[in-house]
């Protein structure tokens, strides 16, 4: 595949989270519109497509933003096996996918899979782009709640790095891990005291 047609993928991820939420915020809603985008790109591009598998891995983002934590499991666990049958399993493509799987694994309060999860994607590298920022975000959030407060700080700069470089400046995501990593580190600095 490609370099130019991954970047496209992994772009149009994103773009599609953006419109499967839109201004109101519906979970149910967000749910439905996933739902018919993977049964459109499966019935367009078929089930092997690559299109496809992340479509589903759109589906599984909008459970897990609903609080559906095991249908997120599901669908992003059949993104990621599609993905890996085609790429391998060190692609930059798995890296979203993998993200929602740790995010789902979280949620149902399983964090050391969450954390093994999120830390392949963090191994995959920055060629993901902001989801590899992501992962290391989420990967220092959980870290942090495992009481690994050095390594959740060292952790969140990554992250605050990549999002810096990746996302517009002032963009949320980047103000949420620079307060995530002023909480890691003060709750780093208390517990060497």
């Amino acid at each position: 595949m490609k370099k130019s047609l991954r970047w496209w993928i992994l772009t149009g991820c994103a773009a599609a989270a953006q419109v499967l939420w839109g201004a109101e915020g519906n979970a149910e809603e967000a749910i439905q519109r996933a739902r018919e985008a993977f049964r459109s790109t499966q019935a367009e591009l078929g089930p092997d497509d690559p299109a496809t598998a992340m479509t589903l891995r759109e589906l599984a983002l909008a459970f897990e933003q609903g609080g559906y934590h095991q249908y997120a499991e599901v669908y992003a666990s059949r993104s990621l096996a599609a993905l890996e049958a085609r790429f391998g399993r060190s692609d930059v493509i798995l890296v979203p996918a993998l993200n929602v799987l740790a995010e789902a694994y979280a949620g149902q309060g399983r964090n050391s899979e969450a954390l093994r999860t999120e830390m392949r994607a963090v191994q995959i590298g920055p060629g993901a782009g902001k989801f590899y920022g992501t992962a290391l975000h989420n990967a220092a959030a959980l870290l942090y709640r495992l009481g690994r407060f050095t390594e959740s700080g060292e952790l969140f700069v990554r992250a605050l790095g990549v999002m810096e470089a990746t996302l517009p400046a002032g963009h949320p995501y980047i103000e949420a891990t620079r307060a995530a990593l002023n909480t890691a580190q003060k709750a780093a600095r208390s517990k060497h005291k």
